[in-house]
């Protein structure tokens, strides 16, 4: 209970008390409810008026105790506050999962500037099909359905917090609803657009200008060339690869490529594309603390150090920029059969098209080199189906004689 000035004034035979704080001109009313005392502002600054509206507050607690709804609530901001510095105090323990990354941006750039000064307790379906609105309004589009399911997330653990503190009740929790657009593939590269990138690569690095520019575009030639031939997730997986996390083994005379990645779906074990090897050993070429080493012994010692980084040892943000410079100058930045940017993520789908086109491999397999779903997989790459079905479509591997056919298809 706060110590009450002089001036403090008695309602209801003491259940109420009106008083003013030190430097504040707006009367403040405190009264207790199931034990404890609750403080709120009358937001009146005179006395008279100050007593009634100290009344209205106390019968509008009283209601809100007897309906079963918390006596105290917070505002959002107050409560999602809590939530962003647990999720970033797990995120800097290595202990976080990489999804808090993503709510935490969620919540600081969407959810707290429109929810917060409203109490948790206050928010319902109208006030949430309201946030959608202004959400769509500020993305300028209406957001995917993996989208709003990060928000919901988000959303969720504020909620979550809320009840944990006391602040709302469970049966309050608003129902939340994803409409969200169906998400789409990305643009991936076709196989002469591949070869005619990595062709280009080389002349197109040497008129970079020298230094850091021409630097940077060495990187990206490795950097694309592994993300095709492994599946590797552009940002965070590629962000965390080390060289502690490479991996050389041998089996039955044949040499293996193992890579230990994590992203958002936790940590995996791929195993890369044959020349893969080559384009890390390009890398370990220009970084003066490995370079002397042989590659074996580099990943045998398990440095723990950035794979993805520039000479001075830097690892560089801006590969975004420096692709998009690549996509420009090549005329390859617009995918023609779906009349959208290519990004850094066109070269994991690239992997996964040839994979199944050139590879033969199957879903199941490809779904666990690449960290997702089997069912993701069908959904974004059903439209090769006919291709890999080709022999079986136009009847060249599969031709039966009338005895095959009466025994195979009419039995």
């Amino acid at each position: 209970m706060p110590k009450l000035s002089s001036e403090t004034v008695t309602l209801l035979d003491g259940d109420i008390r009106v008083f003013k704080r030190p430097r504040s001109r707006a009367w403040q009313a405190t009264f207790k409810m199931d034990g404890t005392w609750v403080r709120v502002s009358t937001k009146c600054k005179q006395l008279s008026e100050a007593k009634e509206a100290a009344r209205e507050l106390y019968i509008e607690y009283k209601i809100r105790q007897k309906n079963g709804l918390p006596v105290i609530s917070k505002r959002f901001a107050d409560v999602a506050a809590y939530c962003v510095a647990d999720m970033q105090k797990q995120l800097d323990a290595g202990l976080g999962k990489k999804s808090y990354r993503d709510y935490v941006i969620v919540l600081n750039r969407y959810l707290i500037p429109y929810f917060g000064d409203k109490f948790v307790t206050s928010i319902d379906y109208e006030e949430l099909q309201r946030f959608a609105k202004w959400r769509a309004d500020k993305m300028g589009r209406e957001p995917m359905a993996s989208t709003l399911n990060t928000h919901n997330s988000a959303l969720n653990r504020v909620f979550d917090e809320a009840v944990v503190r006391g602040y709302m009740n469970r049966s309050h929790v608003p129902v939340l609803i994803n409409k969200g657009r169906d998400s789409t593939r990305r643009p991936d590269f076709s196989a002469d657009e591949y070869r005619t990138l990595i062709r280009t690569l080389p002349s197109w690095i040497d008129k970079g200008r020298e230094g850091k520019s021409r630097d940077m575009r060495h990187l990206l030639r490795d950097y694309v060339l592994i993300l095709a031939n492994t599946g590797l997730r552009h940002g965070t997986e590629a962000d965390n690869l080390r060289w502690k996390h490479i991996t050389l083994f041998e089996e039955k005379g044949d040499v293996f490529l193992e890579m230990s990645v994590r992203g958002k779906t936790g940590r995996r074990d791929i195993i890369c594309r044959s020349g893969t090897v080559n384009y890390l050993k390009r890398i370990q070429g220009w970084c003066p603390d490995v370079v002397d080493m042989r590659f074996k012994e580099l990943v045998k010692a398990k440095i723990d150090l950035p794979v993805f980084r520039l000479p001075d040892g830097t690892a560089s943000q801006n590969l975004r920029q420096t692709f998009k410079r690549l996509m420009i100058d090549t005329g390859l930045l617009t995918c023609p059969r779906k009349g959208q940017n290519r990004t850094l993520y066109s070269f994991r789908h690239t992997y996964a098209t040839f994979a199944l086109l050139n590879d033969g491999m199957d879903i199941h397999t490809l779904a666990i080199q690449m960290g997702t779903s089997i069912a993701m997989i069908e959904r974004h790459y059903s439209h090769l189906t006919p291709r890999l079905r080709k022999e079986m479509l136009t009847g060249k591997r599969y031709e039966l004689s009338k005895e095959e056919f009466e025994e195979k298809v009419l039995e």
